[in-house]
């Protein structure tokens, strides 16, 4: 399993959104853009993803757009793990 070394939170505060992430795992690894969310007093993320524009003309409402991950747990405990530690993360600041 994972070890989470340290989390750093950018607190955002605009309706579901409570923040971003960045977090350290295994003194080697860093992933940044976790955006932590809240909605009917349950809380979630969302890992970072980019947006490639497809080569088919115009992007209109980003219907020729692709979405592609950037990282991603494999696992839903290893999710959980994200979520808890950054969640912690916030309610401490």
């Amino acid at each position: 399993m994972i070890d989470i070394n340290e989390v750093r939170i950018k607190k955002i505060n605009k309706g579901e959104l409570l923040g971003y992430a960045s977090v350290l795992i295994d003194d080697s690894f860093v992933i940044d853009g976790i955006g932590l969310y809240e909605r009917d007093n349950n809380r979630y993320i969302l890992m970072p993803v980019n947006y490639k524009k497809m080569n088919s003309g115009r992007n209109i409402a980003r219907r020729n757009v692709n979405i592609m991950n950037v990282a991603f747990p494999i696992s839903n405990e290893a999710r959980m793990k994200l979520l808890n530690a950054i969640s912690e993360k916030y309610d401490e600041q």
